[in-house]
């Protein structure tokens, strides 16, 4: 039996000692009855997951197509369509996508699949949402695609705030207007439009996915344990992107 639903039941209202309890009668239910455990620490629930390794970064909130061919993919898009599984997505490393043999990183997001085509000559189409971060425990062995026990990685404090998030926006909305003006093709940005909607972790991981970056520094934010880290990560690509539109500029 897998976990469908990562979510935790709902918060009742017991005595700690009572909810302690219940917690340790669970775990050892679990550990009998085969079922995924939850860790020693945080209380954090481990199950076996599918797993897409890549050469790019998910984050949560993100929407990402993914053209697979490989058998052992289409393995894991038949079972994730056919089960309305989640699967988890990690960086490569080092390595390459196609063949096996890569370094992976141990800190990645589930994805949802929301849209798929199976084509004829058995290839994929699929668009996935990230969903939640994820930490990888252990690398099981391939079945035939990438397979793990994997923990929530929850962060350590919702510490962020909407203002911070507005300030770092905007920070990105000015460099956008200045690299189009040197003649780079961007996209324009409502500040106030692209956050509807959004609280501070969402908007977040909403400016991390449009500041331009590689998959390294996309990793790093990734791995961020809070709203205000992640803010202050992504103020640190722009600030170093501005240094470089500037001084690109000055040369000119």
């Amino acid at each position: 039996m897998r976990i469908r639903d990562r979510r935790l039941l709902p918060r009742c209202e017991l005595p700690v000692s009572a909810y302690c309890l219940g917690l340790l009668a669970l775990e050892d239910f679990a550990t009998e009855m085969g079922q995924p455990q939850m860790t020693e620490h945080s209380h954090r629930f481990r199950v076996e997951t599918p797993m897409f390794p890549l050469g790019s970064v998910l984050f949560p909130g993100a929407i990402l197509p993914l053209n697979v061919f490989e058998d052992r993919y289409r393995s894991l898009a038949q079972r994730c369509v056919g089960n309305e599984e989640l699967f988890g997505v990690v960086l490569i490393e080092k390595g390459h996508e196609v063949g096996g043999g890569d370094v992976r990183s141990s800190v990645g997001c589930l994805a949802r699949i929301f849209e798929h085509r199976e084509f004829a000559d058995g290839r994929w189409a699929l668009l996935v949402r990230g969903e939640t971060k994820i930490e990888v425990d252990e690398w099981l062995p391939d079945d035939p695609y990438p397979v793990a026990i994997t923990s929530d990685f929850p962060d350590d404090g919702n510490d962020g705030s909407i203002e911070q998030g507005m300030e770092v926006l905007k920070r990105l909305a000015d460099l956008i207007e200045k690299a189009k003006s040197a003649g780079y093709e961007m996209p324009t940005i409502d500040p106030e439009a692209f956050a509807v909607g959004a609280d501070a972790e969402a908007l977040g991981y909403r400016i991390a996915q449009l500041t331009p970056s590689g998959p390294f520094d996309r990793q790093k934010i990734l791995t961020r344990r809070s709203c205000a880290e992640r803010l202050s990560c992504v103020e640190e690509l722009i600030i170093g992107l501005e240094e470089v539109l500037d001084a690109t500029r000055g040369n000119k």
